[in-house]
Order: C-alpha cells, then structure tokens, then sequence
C-alpha cells in the first residue's frame, strides 16, 4: 500500500508547483520607473534663462501638461474600445480540432425490446483513437442587437471623452492666464524686496541693541520691534505669493521645479470687458451656457446612453434566432463520410429573463431620471456660474481701479519721505514703512489686474467659451504658439468657432481615430517632445 503515499506525495507536489507568489518590486525596478519617468516629463526644456511670452506659456501648456494629454490617451482608449465592440457585431467563426484516444474500445450491444432476446453480440463503430476538426460560421440576432447597443453606447463615451478634454484646455488656458499675470506683476518686485528685507533686519538689530544699551525707552524700543516685525511678516507673505505664482506657473508648463526662466510683457493680450456695453444680456449668456457648457453637453451623452440601456434591457426579454453553417471532418474508419457541410439555425431564449427583465427596465428608467435631474441641477449651478462671473468682473475691475489709486499715493508718499529722508527730517521706522506700503501696494495692484483678467476668462468659461482654433499638441511649438497668439487677439467671447462647434469636436474624434491606427512611436502621448 505504499502506492497511495506516493500519490499523495505527487498532487501535493503539483498543488505547491502551481501555486503563485505575490512579486515584489524590486528597488532598483522602482529607481529606474523614477528615473525615466523624470527624463520623460523634463525632455523639452527651453534653455536656462529663456523668456516666456503669454502665448508659449500656454502653447508649453498645451503641449507638455500632462492633464491634457492624460484626457486626450482617455479619449483615444475610448475610441479602441469602439473599435474593438464594433467587431462584436460580426458574426463567429470558430476553428476547433484535437484527437481523442481510448484505453478501451467504445463497445456495446442491443436488446429487443419486443422479445427481450440480444440481437447480437457485442459491437463497435469507433476507433480507439479519433481526429476531429469543425469550422464553423454562426450568427446570432440577440447577441448582434446587444453588440449594436454596445457600441452605440461606446460612441457616445468617445464623445463624453472628448468633452472632457474640451473642458480641460479651457481650465488650462484660465489657470496659465492667471499664473502669468500674477508673476509678471511680482517677477520684479524680488529685486526690491531682498533689500527691504535687510533693512528690516538691520532696523531690528539696532532696536534690540538701543533696548540693551538702555539708549531708549523700553516700551519706545518694543514699539518699534513690533512695527517692524508686522512689516516683516508682511514681505514674508508677499515672497511667498511670488514664488507660489511662479511654481503654479511652472507646473502647468511643464517645466521642473526650480527651472530658471523668464516672462515678458504682455500688455497687447490684456483684456477688458463693459459688462454693461460689451456683452449679450444675461439671458443671452446664460442660453449660450446651457447650450455651450462641456458638463451639459456631457449630460446629454449619459442621457443617451441610458436611454440605450433601456432598449438592451427589452432586447433581453426576446428569443434569439441562432443561424449557424460549417464544414466537419473526423478521422473514424468506421464512417462512410469523413467530411461534411452541416446548417441550421437554433431558437435561444432565456426564461427567467422575463421575470428579471421588468426590474432591469424599471432600473433603467429610473437611470433616465436620474441623468435628467443631473442636467437640470448642473444646469442650475451652471446659471448660478454666469451671475457669479459677471458680478466678479465688475468687482475685480472696481478692486483694480482701488489697487491702482492705493499703488499711486502709497508711491508718492514714499517719496516724500524719501526726500525728508535726505535732509535728516524722517525717522528710519517711516521711512522703511513707507517702502514696505510701495511695495505691497505694488503686488495687490499687480494681483488686482491679475484677478481681473481671471475673473474675464471665468466668464469665458461659464459660457462654454474656448479658442477658436484648434490647439493641436501634435504642431511643433512655434506653430502652437502662432495659434494661441490668434485666440488671444481675438475679442472675448465674439468668435464663433469660440462655442460648442461639432466641427471642432469631430477634429478630435479623428485625431483620437488616427492614433488609434498608428503604429509610430513617435505619436505617443507619454512621449514628451
């Protein structure tokens, strides 16, 4: 009996064998990801110290953000699922073959039921050892129809895919706007703020120094050390959104943190809006949100889909008509025929669909519903949006008009004081306050305007407002750029490619179409170039 631990032995050997064990990552599989995926994100850098207009800002953005091309690999994987559902409609065509052997003879008798005596002896018609193939062409209604939906819904998520990206350069364009005002109103305000800097400091030494040499009255000395402490944390504070500006900016480039570069004027793409002069009526811009809006056109896309729900669900609750034609061939020398045709066609009908089917329908229904109050309550907050950034227009051009007239007296202060200064008539504590007021008026004059033409592009985004051409990532830089530089000599809101335009949508769909079908390296959306 030794034979049975000896089986035991084999199928535990071969349970252990086929057993599979998590694999870790090793360290240096991880060090190398990080190192080529670092060398891939940085791979298009201007040169050091290289001066950025507005309109590369945004081309760069376009180009190389990362956010963008991630909605423009949804939208093209999207398009490959269609592709591969389209080819579920076909009909199947399927190839099987293999041999089939016996340890013993298929063999077997009969009786006579009548007479309950053996007709003969045992018999068979099978050899031990059989080679079978069939190719067979099949094609059935319900699983065509279910397959036809499916990719009707797919259609429609390319289309939801491209919308999304839609939205997404329209919040890159606006963020890389407003980044770029917010620095190039600061950039030179770091020249000036360095030397503050240091006078504050110094002021604080030489207070702390008078408060122990007893030069001053002690609460005269502390005074003067808490004024200068508030100025201070004041500069800190204005440093701080200097450099939050410029690293906003440089991420939404692509550039890597730290890079070295400069921004020009762009005082020609400055934009202003009469809300009162320039623009359609409330109700007017409100109509065009609700028409133009990425979210709603988004919404009608699910509507659809959920509507083709329902008809699959009905689809279900019918019989399905199986047609079916092949070619057989099997090896048996007991056969007369060792190949044949055979066709027919089968009836397939699920049953306990018909008593699931209801609810499903009811489910999908109710899937309608809910894609219908979705749209109403975006579009609700979508309106809501529009009032919001024409009360924001108005407010940030007053908040500027303020900034300005501050920024012109904190200046003219300063130098008065400076000049008293001169002739030993102002104390160092005004002095270096009145800098500091110059300095800081400065940056909210400069995040003023930089809020103003925000809140102009808020507005372009609350109508579903975007660049009139077409930004396409694949141009090489200058041509990108030469692009951009149309859309922004363009008035707001006044071109008509600038709204929801199929034309504009159907490029994308044949972009998504293209990269699908390519094989070029080169076109990959994870390269960076």
């Amino acid at each position: 009996m030794l034979h049975k631990p000896l089986i035991v032995l084999c199928i535990s050997a071969v349970i252990s064998a086929c057993a599979t064990s998590p694999e870790i990552s090793s360290q240096e599989d991880v060090r190398q990801r990080a190192q080529q995926d670092y060398e891939s994100m940085f791979s298009a850098l201007p040169v050091d110290g290289h001066t950025i207009s507005l309109e590369e800002a945004i081309a760069r953005s376009i180009k190389y953000n990362l956010d963008n091309r991630l909605k423009l690999m949804e939208a093209v994987v999207a398009q490959q699922r269609l592709d591969l559902l389209d080819m579920k409609k076909l009909p199947r065509l399927a190839a099987n073959a293999g041999y089939t052997v016996r340890s013993r003879r298929q063999a077997s008798s009969s009786l006579n039921l009548g007479t309950g005596v053996p007709n003969f002896g045992a018999s068979t018609s099978q050899d031990t050892g059989i080679v079978s193939a069939d190719l067979q062409l099949s094609w059935d209604t319900l699983d065509f129809g279910i397959a036809y939906l499916n990719a009707k819904q797919a259609g429609d998520q390319v289309l939801i895919a491209a919308e999304r990206q839609r939205k997404t350069v329209q919040n890159i364009i606006r963020d890389v706007q407003y980044a770029y005002w917010k620095m190039l109103g600061s950039q030179d305000l770091l020249q000036s703020l360095t030397p503050l800097l240091s006078e504050i400091r110094q002021g604080l030494n030489d207070s702390y120094a008078a408060q122990q040499a007893k030069l001053k009255p002690i609460e005269e000395c502390l005074d003067y050390q808490r004024a200068m402490l508030d100025i201070q944390r004041q500069m800190h504070s204005l440093q701080r959104n200097i450099y939050d500006s410029r690293i906003e900016l440089t991420a939404l480039m692509g550039l890597p943190p730290g890079f070295n570069y400069k921004i020009e004027a762009a005082t020609d793409h400055a934009r202003s809006i009469d809300v009162k002069n320039d623009l359609p009526s409330v109700d007017n811009l409100r109509m065009q949100a609700l028409s133009n809006r990425p979210e709603l056109i988004e919404e009608d896309y699910k509507k659809r889909i959920a509507l083709l729900e329902i008809k699959k669900e009905r689809l279900r609750m019918i019989p399905g008509i199986e047609l079916f034609t092949g070619y057989n061939y099997n090896d048996n020398s007991f056969l007369l025929h060792d190949t044949w045709a055979s066709s027919g066609y089968r009836l397939t009908w699920d049953l306990l669909n018909l008593v699931s089917g209801p609810r499903a329908i009811r489910h999908a229904k109710s899937s309608v519903e809910l894609a219908n109050i979705r749209r109403m309550a975006t579009s609700m907050a979508i309106v809501t949006q529009v009032d919001v950034a024409l009360h924001r227009i108005t407010q940030a051009q007053a908040d500027y008009d303020i900034s300005r007239e501050t920024s012109r007296v904190d200046s003219s202060l300063y130098e008065q004081y400076e000049k008293r200064a001169s002739l030993d008539q102002q104390d160092q504590l005004s002095l270096i306050e009145a800098k500091a007021r110059k300095l800081l008026s400065s940056m909210r004059l400069a995040a003023a305007y930089a809020d103003w033409q925000n809140a102009i592009a808020q507005l372009e985004i609350s109508v579903g407002y975007q660049p009139g051409v077409l930004l396409d990532h694949t141009a090489e830089l200058a041509d990108l750029t030469q692009q951009v530089s149309e859309h922004l000599a363009t008035p707001s809101l006044s071109h008509e490619n600038g709204f929801y335009s199929p034309k504009n949508i159907a490029a994308k769909l044949n972009y998504s179409t293209d990269y699908s079908s390519a094989a070029d390296r080169a076109k990959r959306l994870s390269n960076i170039r």
